[in-house]
């Protein structure tokens, strides 16, 4: 716990010195998904962001032309909500989420949030142009937009071998485009993320305006992050403003999570494993008791099949014997082998009875 709280010091340092760019949120590049950090647990990431960016709203300054170093601070409460902190570029900013619906194997998780809180980007449709304004040649500024709500679903799934995880929502402000070519989706954002090998995870997205790119690599407790924005201006004509624009950043994280008990997201093969084991069915047999003479003779030879929320009985010779594994067969068969084999021993029992029955009279 000390080591988050030392942490937090850090990031409030950084704060007065750090330069910012809106490239990560409480999700993938740009846009959150429904996950939230479990409770008592912290990731902080670092990132060294290269913004290259020229047109009409940056005044033909070489203002942008810079590497920008910026920081990062998610804190976890309750495993069912995230607070992240943004700091620099003379920008400060909250993000929070909320979950609302725990993710299962069949369903998804559901999650509500708000980005940019106490941002000094206090106008909507940042894009327009206000003379004077402190950002008013800023080329992020859509980005930074105060109190920017939303609501987002992500489900993982495995197809082929290889998890996927898919993200989906709709929010105001940041998250919606501000130019006629990002206003055909207005306010919808997705993304996917999926992982080739172990450990090893691509990802791509639409934010609402913008689609970014890019690659995630973890190793125990630690991240490396490296991604793209606007990666459209980079395929833009040589007539367009925004041609040649770059957006690049690589990030290092770390998370913090010895006392949390839980995860980020659940596993999803655990998942299945759960409820693959809830579905196979639990045999129980019962063992054969051979009766002594004066003894009282026990019934044998049934089985109990439980599929995890439910027991069935099954006698060796009653119906829905075709519908049993091979398994299931073989061992009713052994069954009823043994239950002939004991009715031979009880005949035998009687026999000998009633000889010495005989014998005494």
């Amino acid at each position: 716990m000390r080591k988050v709280l030392f942490s937090a010091l850090v990031m409030t340092f950084l704060a007065g010195v750090l330069l910012a760019a809106p490239f990560q949120t409480l999700g993938l590049l740009r846009t959150p998904d429904a996950y939230v950090l479990p409770n008592k647990a912290a990731e902080i990431l670092l990132v060294g962001y290269y913004r290259n960016v020229t047109g009409p709203s940056t005044a033909d300054t070489d203002k942008w032309h810079k590497f920008v170093p910026y920081g990062m601070l998610g804190v976890g409460i309750f495993d069912s909500a995230e607070v992240g902190l943004f700091v620099g570029d003379s920008v400060y900013y909250l993000n929070a989420k909320v979950k609302l619906v725990e993710e299962t194997l069949r369903m998804p998780q559901i999650a509500i949030g708000v980005d940019n809180i106490f941002s000094p980007v206090n106008r909507r449709r940042a894009n327009d142009p206000h003379p004077g304004w402190r950002f008013e040649d800023h080329p992020d500024k859509t980005d930074y937009e105060y109190y920017s709500f939303y609501a987002v679903t992500s489900k993982q799934v495995v197809i082929g071998k290889t998890n996927w995880m898919f993200n989906f929502g709709g929010g105001n402000r940041r998250f919606s485009g501000q130019v006629p070519r990002s206003r055909v989706l207005q306010s919808l954002f997705a993304s996917i993320e999926f992982s080739p090998m172990k450990d090893f995870y691509i990802q791509g997205e639409f934010s609402g305006h913008d689609f970014q790119a890019g690659l995630k690599y973890t190793y125990k407790n630690w991240g490396v992050r490296l991604g793209a924005q606007a990666i459209e201006d980079m395929f833009k004509g040589k007539d367009s403003d925004y041609t040649g624009n770059r957006r690049v950043a690589l990030g290092i994280s770390y998370l913090f999570d010895k006392y949390a008990t839980a995860k980020r997201r659940p596993d999803i093969m655990e998942l299945a494993k759960g409820a693959q084991a809830a579905e196979e069915p639990i045999v129980v047999v019962q063992e054969p008791v051979v009766t002594t003479p004066g003894t009282t003779e026990e019934p044998v030879g049934e089985v109990s099949l439980g599929t995890g929320s439910q027991d069935i009985g099954v006698q060796t010779g009653g119906t829905g014997y075709k519908e049993l594994s091979p398994e299931v067969k073989d061992l009713l068969s052994e069954l009823r082998a043994l239950r002939e084999e004991r009715e031979k021993a009880q005949e035998a029992l009687r026999e000998l009875r009633e000889w010495l029955k005989g014998l005494k009279e």
